[in-house]
C-alpha cells in the first residue's frame, strides 16, 4: 500500500515534489503556438537558459536524422531557420522529457517504461508518410507522451507506484482493481489529468481517450504503442501478426512491407536513442536477432539487389537517411554475406567515430563502447591510413601489413572492409564490414563498394532535395 492516495495527492507529489522543473519547462515548450512568431523567440529563451539543453538540442539537430545537408548547425537560430520551429520545438520537448526521468541512478523498470514509450514514438512516427508527412514529428511526440503517467511515478521511486507496475504487467486484464489498490486511483484518470495539467497536447490526450472514434493520427499514436507493448514476444507471435495486418491495411503496403518496416523501425529507436543521448535505453530497446526468428531459406542471389531496392524505396517515399543508413548495414550483412557491418558517424567536434548502425550476431554491444576517438590512433595504422586516403580498403589479414591498431578488438584478427560516406569532400561517416575473424572475397568486395557508392549518391541527392 501506499502513504500517497488518491489523484488530487498524487499530482501534488508530481507537480510540486518530485517533477517541478520537468513540469514547468515541458508546460512551457507545449504551450508555443506553432504558428505565432513570437514563438521561435520563446522557444529559443527556454533552450537557451540551460546550457545542457542547448548542448543536447544542438547535438541532435546536427544528427543524420534531421540535418540534411550535413552543414554543421551551430546556434538555436540557424537550427531553426535549417530544420524549422516544429522540429526544433518537438527536439527541445523530448531531449527535456528524457534527460528529466533519466537524471541519477533510474530504476531499471523506469528505463524499461520509457524504452517502450521511445520504441512506440519511433515506430508510429514511420507510419505518418504514407498518411500525413506534416506530422511526423506531433505524432512522435504524442507516442512518447502517451504513458506520461506511467513514467512520472516510476520516476518518483515510490515502492507503490513500482509495485502497480510490475503487478499490472503480470494482470494487464485486472489494470483498475491494481491502480486501486496501490495508488489508490485508477492510472488511466492519472495519466489524463497529468496530461491536461502540463499542457501536453490534443493528440496524446486523443489517443489516450477510452471512449469515442479516434483520428488518423491517435489511430497511428495507438498502433505505435501497440507495437511496443507486444514486439518482446516474437514478430511471429499472433498479436504481432495482426498489428502487421492492421499496419498494411492502414499504411496500404503488404503486409511483408509492414513486417520488414517493423524490424527496420526496432533498429532505428536504438539509433535515435543514442543521438538522444541516452544510451542507458539501448540494453531494453528490442533487438533484432530476439524479435525476428530466423526462417532459414535458400538463398536466391537477388538478395542484395532486394535491399538495395529497399534503399531507393525508402529514399523516395521520403523517409530520414537514418532508415537509409540502417537498411545499408542490413544489405552488407544479410545481402552480400558479410558477418558483421556498421556505420560509425564522424563528430568532428569531439573528434571521434560513434558507432549507429549495426547488423549481425555480436554487434549489440558497439553502439555502447564503439565509440572511437581519432587523437588516439596511430600513424600507419588501418582507421588512419583509411582516413588518410579515404579510398575504399579491403584488409587481407594474411596479406595486409598494417596493424589493425584501434580496430583489433572488432576484427578479431580476420579481414575487414572500410569505405567513407563523404559531403562537400567531407568524410561524414566510415562504413564498416568484417567477416568475423575470417577470410573475404573479391566479389564481396565488389558488393560492399557497390553499397558505400549507392549510400554516397543517396546522401548527395537528400543534401541538395531540401
Amino acid at each position: 500500500m501506499s502513504d500517497i492516495r488518491g489523484l488530487q495527492a498524487w499530482m501534488r507529489v508530481l507537480s510540486d515534489q518530485d517533477l517541478p522543473t520537468l513540469n514547468s519547462v515541458v508546460k512551457a515548450i507545449c504551450e508555443l503556438s506553432d504558428d505565432n512568431q513570437s514563438s521561435t523567440h520563446d522557444l529559443t529563451q527556454i533552450i537557451l537558459r540551460d546550457a545542457d539543453l542547448t548542448s543536447r538540442v544542438l547535438k541532435i539537430a546536427n544528427s543524420v536524422h534531421y540535418n540534411r545537408s550535413f552543414t554543421p548547425i551551430k546556434t538555436i537560430s540557424r537550427a531553426i531557420v535549417q530544420i524549422g520551429f516544429i522540429n526544433l520545438k518537438n527536439i527541445t520537448l523530448a531531449s527535456s522529457l528524457i534527460d528529466s526521468f533519466l537524471k541519477g541512478k533510474p530504476r531499471e523498470l523506469l528505463i524499461q517504461r520509457l524504452a517502450k514509450s521511445f520504441h512506440a514514438a519511433v515506430q508510429a512516427r514511420a507510419m505518418v508518410p504514407y498518411l500525413n508527412n506534416e506530422k511526423q514529428e506531433q505524432v512522435f511526440i504524442a507516442a512518447l507522451l502517451r504513458h506520461i503517467g506511467e513514467l512520472a511515478i516510476l520516476s518518483t521511486g515510490r515502492e507503490a507506484a513500482e509495485k502497480f507496475i510490475s503487478a499490472r504487467d503480470l494482470h494487464p486484464e485486472n489494470e483498475l482493481g491494481l491502480s486501486m489498490e496501490y495508488l489508490g486511483v485508477d492510472i488511466h484518470h492519472l495519466n489524463k489529468s497529468l496530461i491536461r495539467e502540463w499542457s501536453l497536447g490534443e493528440l496524446v490526450n486523443e489517443a489516450c481517450d477510452r471512449q469515442g472514434k479516434h483520428s488518423l493520427m491517435a489511430h497511428v499514436v495507438n498502433l505505435g504503442n501497440e507495437v511496443s507493448l507486444h514486439i518482446h514476444k516474437g514478430m511471429h507471435h499472433a498479436r504481432m501478426v495482426q498489428l502487421c495486418e492492421q499496419i498494411s491495411e492502414q499504411c496500404e503496403i503488404s503486409v511483408e512491407d509492414a513486417h520488414k518496416q517493423i524490424l527496420l523501425m526496432a533498429e532505428e529507436a536504438s539509433v535515435i536513442a543514442k543521438t538522444y543521448g541516452a544510451e542507458s535505453l539501448l540494453k531494453a530497446l528490442p533487438q533484432r536477432e530476439a524479435i525476428e526468428a530466423k526462417h532459414f531459406t535458400q538463398s536466391t542471389g537477388y538478395e542484395l539487389s532486394q535491399y538495395l531496392n529497399q534503399m531507393h524505396t525508402l529514399m523516395i517515399d521520403g523517409e530520414s537517411m537514418s532508415a537509409v543508413m540502417q537498411c545499408a548495414v542490413l544489405a552488407l550483412h544479410e545481402g552480400a554475406g558479410m558477418q558483421r557491418a556498421a556505420i560509425a558517424m564522424m563528430d568532428y567536434d569531439s573528434k571521434c567515430l560513434d558507432v549507429r548502425y549495426i547488423a549481425g550476431k555480436g554487434t549489440n554491444h558497439w553502439r555502447e563502447d564503439g565509440r572511437i576517438e581519432l587523437e588516439r590512433l596511430h600513424k600507419g595504422e588501418l582507421l588512419h591510413e583509411f582516413l588518410r586516403t579515404q579510398h575504399p580498403l579491403w584488409h587481407e589479414s594474411s596479406k595486409d601489413a598494417a596493424p589493425p591498431g584501434i580496430l583489433r578488438k572488432i576484427t578479431q584478427g580476420g579481414d575487414c572492409m572500410l569505405g567513407g560516406l563523404k559531403l562537400n569532400k567531407r568524410i561524414v561517416a566510415v562504413v564498416y564490414a568484417d567477416a568475423a575473424g575470417k577470410a573475404m572475397t573479391e566479389r564481396q568486395f565488389e558488393e560492399f563498394q557497390l553499397v558505400v557508392n549507392q549510400l554516397n549518391l543517396m546522401l548527395r541527392i537528400n543534401a541538395v532535395d531540401r
